[in-house]
């Protein structure tokens, strides 16, 4: 008798396959391995062949491991782990990363988590970040250089003998009170795999901003504002754990010293939220004088609570569009996260208005992949923030989850079996399979009842996620959420007098160009 293998159906000599059977086309993006047919080291090579596939460039696998017609076999989950140990066991990293998912069969996900951003990363590169922060004190640009150099690659593995002391040392900084320096590294702490959170400047930014603003004087404004679908109290204290959250604002300042050289210059920050990204800038560039505009009551509150006594910052409840213009009366404008939650044209045409002649217009944004369809525009979304999702859905000790309410139990474990799946389903094509789960999960999320209070710190990673979706939802629906792509906007942003004079991606979601989906950062001129 000829074994079949179920991922490999083979032909038994006469052209014809076993059984009369016709296999499944090999391209499937499901794989189901029938463990009672296969030795442990055949499971092993299956599942190892899933991991070079997603090395060398599938974005995604899922295999489903069954008993055949034996059933469901308790220690089927424990033989399947085991081979997934076993097919991971080498002296070299895989960049892959597995999670199993619930249901009646045990299923794993094999997700890449290469990194495909601007920087082009060399050890001699590493090795002068790294020598940089062990005798220096760490500024945001060693750790900015630090954190790109550290994509796709294992500060353990790459440099052994030096791991322990700059981890050591990047803790003591997340520990620090710059809110800047203390939100990089603990960057690259999580995405060296130890979840780290920049609790004292968390704490901080709940303190200054918790004092009691009166808002009856102030009048909702026409434009869709930020809380319409996104919560701004987790925002504001949860958005600090988000992937490059202020990799961003350290290219945006580096642009800004490169192009604008007046030392103490007016700009404008459009859409400046709660106002964590303007405070960080401002560690970086301390000589500017900002009018912050922000239309969000909500976030508006929680601004103006951050700036208060700041003699350089000027807060202004107020849509941009409507906002009376001071004609070319400043040096530069920016924004940061903020140009996709209105309407663009009129962003860059109004902003025209206030640029004095030559002056800069600065963007740091999220953007997706190119489209031309709205399934394509829905599928490229749902890749991008699902991107940002994965790498923080963390397998905490079921110890640690035992000082967690039942409720946050359930929140955790719903999200780290939920949005792996919806990742493997975007990146397969199956748009209407990874919308679908996003919108239970967030409807299941939403009907728990939290507020911005949780039990313990790290939940904010999940908070994080929490608000993603919330996002990603509401671009679904084109509501609040609006991004486009790279290229359309350079092309929108020329159309109305922008000269494009600089374009980095400083973040990767998905592809491998600096045109494609992530967090991206720009430069232009008024011409």
């Amino acid at each position: 008798m000829i074994e079949t293998d179920p991922l490999h159906p083979q032909a038994n000599g006469t052209g014809h396959f076993q059984n009369g059977k016709v296999p499944a086309p090999s391209y499937l993006a499901e794989r189901v391995i029938d463990m009672s047919l296969l030795s442990h080291e055949e499971i092993c090579d299956r599942v190892r062949q899933s991991l070079v596939e997603v090395s060398n460039g599938l974005a995604a696998d899922k295999i489903t491991f069954t008993c055949g017609s034996h059933g469901i076999s308790s220690s089927v989950r424990s033989q399947a782990e085991n081979a997934l140990l076993d097919a991971f066991v080498s002296p070299y990293r895989w960049a892959v990363r597995p999670f199993w998912v619930g249901g009646d069969e045990p299923v794993l996900i094999l997700l890449s988590n290469r990194q495909y951003n601007i920087h082009s990363p060399s050890l001699g590169g590493l090795l002068d970040a790294l020598s940089d922060v062990e005798t220096s004190t760490p500024t945001a640009d060693m750790l900015y250089r630090l954190a790109n150099e550290l994509d796709n690659r294992s500060l353990k593995r790459t440099v052994p003998e030096r791991a322990n002391f700059i981890e050591k040392k990047l803790t003591s900084v997340a520990n620090g009170d710059s809110l800047l320096l203390a939100t990089l590294a603990a960057e690259i702490l999580t995405f060296q795999g130890t979840p780290t959170i920049p609790m004292k400047s968390v704490m901080k930014l709940q303190e200054k901003a918790a004092g009691p603003v009166d808002m009856n004087g102030y009048q909702r404004h026409s434009a869709a504002t930020f809380e319409k679908r996104i919560n701004v109290d987790d925002y504001n204290f949860f958005e600090l754990v988000h992937p490059a959250y202020f990799r961003q604002t350290v290219a945006l300042a580096q642009l800004v010293t490169e192009f604008v050289k007046h030392p103490f210059p007016r700009a404008i920050d459009v859409g400046t939220g709660p106002g964590t990204n303007l405070l960080a800038f401002l560690e970086l560039l301390p000589q500017t004088d900002v009018l912050a505009i922000e239309p969000s009551d909500v976030a508006f509150k929680y601004l103006t609570g951050h700036f208060k006594g700041e003699e350089r910052v000027t807060c202004m409840q107020e849509d941009f569009l409507c906002a009376p213009v001071e004609p070319e009366w400043v040096d530069y404008i920016m924004s940061t996260g903020a140009s996709h939650h209105f309407h663009t044209d009129g962003f860059l045409q109004r902003s025209i208005e206030w640029l004095r002649p030559g002056g800069y217009w600065f963007i740091a944004d999220e953007m997706i992949s190119h489209f031309e369809t709205r399934k394509e525009r829905h599928l490229n979304l749902l890749r991008h923030h699902l991107a940002y999702m994965v790498p923080l859905c963390f397998p905490w000790p079921a110890a640690d989850m035992d000082l967690w309410t039942h409720s946050e139990r359930e929140f955790v474990n719903d999200f780290n079996s939920t949005i792996p799946q919806a990742k493997f389903f975007a990146d397969s094509g199956n748009v209407s399979e990874a919308e679908i789960l996003c919108r239970e999960l967030l409807s299941r999320t939403e009907g728990r009842g939290f507020t911005s209070q949780v039990s313990d710190p790290y939940l904010a990673f999940w908070r994080l996620q929490w608000l993603e979706l919330q996002a990603l939802v509401a671009g679904l629906d084109y509501d609040v959420e609006q991004k486009t792509h790279p290229r359309h906007f350079i092309k929108m942003a020329e159309s109305a007098g922008l000269k494009c004079v600089a374009h980095k991606r400083v973040y990767g979601t998905v592809g491998v160009t600096d045109h494609c989906a992530g967090t991206h950062v720009m430069a232009f001129q008024k011409v």
